[in-house]
């Protein structure tokens, strides 16, 4: 494997794009604004700082031609929020090959679901060689125009295949990019280890005034993280766990999965308290906020992760309040219906399936394309 094409250019993107150059490998960037590519362009690259490495790496190939960039690539490296998931299946339709390989990192909550089912919704018909990681490779800040710098490489990167009959084949070929790679039983497993979800809505919802006025300008993980802060985080991911155990899954509670991921240390993890681990959470420490609600830590993990999570609940007969209370919160005051808007059932191709037919569904795949109109992202 020596050709791969990162799709899309934060954070993750810039961060994969110039780890993978500098370990060899021919990388073509592309993300869907030539605004954010202008820079990388002007300077040919990406310089690296950081745990992942140092240097500048010169991009292969830097386009904002979609086709020019997955055009003969092996693997097509999804560095975006779930959010933009339903766009890009509607613009890989066309071309795609059964060859290659489709991997998201990361997949947070049900990202290869939805994928898979917006893809066969937009014509493909074969079953795509498609594979998630539950949390990006890379904790990574844009650092300057075309600078960033990786102050944490994830450790124990969960790794899920969609349909699952597939992981083995794809986890043999995706260590070429990530040794680091750990098998997971589905995307399942994968989705509910989302701490994201858990994490970022009580840090944004409940630091809104703060956020708001200073337009992000404070320590979001550690300042941000009060301990009645921490206790919302400790509620929110109790049910995410619930739930998860009601479906029959195996995870791990915010805690365990932060210290394994390498984020605090094993003595934070040990009190069980969100405060406590992001308080020694060094990779996060110094990290601002965002500069508005209109983000990815709202768009993202409550309408992409608590609304699918939520939605799993009801499936399973879990009451989950708190997260409930937050996807109305969060919908308030961005004026957005989370519920409507967000990731749901019917967008993951699992309208009408029943827990008992969970199983067989992750590991086999639809029978047939999902009955919903081509609209439906």
């Amino acid at each position: 494997m020596t050709a791969v094409a990162v799709l899309g250019a934060g954070n993750g993107g810039c961060a994969a794009a110039a780890d993978l150059t500098l370990r060899g490998f021919d990388v073509r960037l592309t993300t869907r604004t030539r605004e954010t590519l202008a820079p990388l362009m002007d300077r040919g690259g990406i310089e690296l700082v950081g745990e992942a490495g140092e240097g500048f790496a010169r991009i292969a190939r830097i386009t904002p031609d979609l086709r020019e960039a997955v055009e003969g690539a092996e693997v097509l490296l999804l560095t975006v929020p779930t959010t933009a998931h339903g766009h890009y299946a509607r613009a890989l339709a066309p071309l795609l090959k059964p060859h290659q390989i489709v991997m998201l990192n990361p997949g947070h909550t049900c990202g290869g679901l939805h994928l898979a089912a917006a893809l066969r919704r937009h014509g493909i018909t074969w079953t795509v060689r498609l594979c998630e990681t539950f949390t990006l490779t890379y904790c990574c800040r844009m650092a300057g125009p075309a600078r960033v710098k990786v102050t944490r490489v994830a450790t124990n990167l969960l790794f899920a295949a969609f349909p699952g009959r597939q992981r083995d084949e794809l986890l043999a070929a995706c260590r070429a990019l990530y040794p680091n790679l750990e098998p997971a039983d589905d995307v399942l497993q994968t989705a509910f280890l989302n701490i994201n979800a858990t994490e970022h809505p009580p840090q944004a919802l409940l630091n809104a005034g703060w956020l708001e006025h200073t337009r992000g300008d404070y320590l979001f993980y550690y300042e941000g993280t009060t301990p009645a802060v921490g206790r919302a985080i400790d509620a929110l991911d109790a049910e995410r766990v619930a739930v998860a155990r009601a479906l029959g899954l195996r995870t791990m509670d915010f805690y365990e999965a932060f210290w394994r991921a390498g984020y605090t240390t094993e003595a934070a993890a040990g009190t069980r308290s969100a405060y406590r681990c992001l308080q020694e959470s060094a990779p996060n420490r110094w990290i601002k906020g965002p500069q508005s609600l209109d983000h990815r830590y709202m768009h993202e993990d409550v309408g992409h992760g608590l609304v699918p999570m939520a939605e799993f609940g009801r499936m399973a007969g879990v009451p989950t309040p708190v997260m409930d209370a937050f996807i109305r919160v969060g919908s308030v005051v961005n004026g957005i219906d989370y519920r409507r808007e967000g990731l749901t059932l019917a967008r993951m191709g699992l309208e009408g399936i029943r827990p008992a037919e969970l199983g067989r569904f992750l590991y086999e795949g639809p029978k047939e394309p999902p009955a919903l109109p081509p609209t439906l992202p």
